[in-house]
């Protein structure tokens, strides 16, 4: 059993998702980087950064609107991953994951079958990538 934070929804619309911490999770995409989760993160990061694991799609999709496709691919492999190896960071219908391939469709993209297959091989959560029905 893990004991994550709790962020009160007033607080929520306050947290930033930083370029250069979304630039560090596109870094630790790799499957050799993902099998190493935790490890890269402090405990005072994880625990820092569980909070942002739940925010609405709003702020997602403002922080990643200005990166490429490829790049949003790897913020997905990333939170598919992280929510799965690193303790409080579980998301459910609310994952990081969910919002940035929604603006991927709103691109005309759609994931490929072996990242879909990768999704479901990588994450019990069964929300990600499409979000609930």
């Amino acid at each position: 059993m893990s004991i994550g934070n709790w962020t009160p929804e007033s607080e929520k619309a306050v947290v930033l998702i930083e370029s250069e911490w979304l630039q560090r999770c596109i870094a630790l995409s790799s499957d050799e980087a993902l099998a190493q989760l935790p490890a890269p993160f402090t405990e005072a990061e994880q625990q820092r950064y569980s909070s942002l694991m739940r925010l609405p799609a709003e702020p997602w999709q403002q922080a990643v609107a200005e990166l490429d496709n490829d790049a949003l691919i790897a913020l997905i492999r990333f939170f598919t991953a992280a929510e799965e190896r690193i303790s409080g960071w579980e998301a459910g219908a609310e994952s990081p994951a969910i919002w940035i391939n929604k603006v991927l469709r709103q691109r005309g993209e759609k994931l490929s079958v072996d990242t879909l297959r990768w999704i479901r091989a990588n994450s019990r959560n069964r929300f990600i990538p499409n979000g609930g029905l």
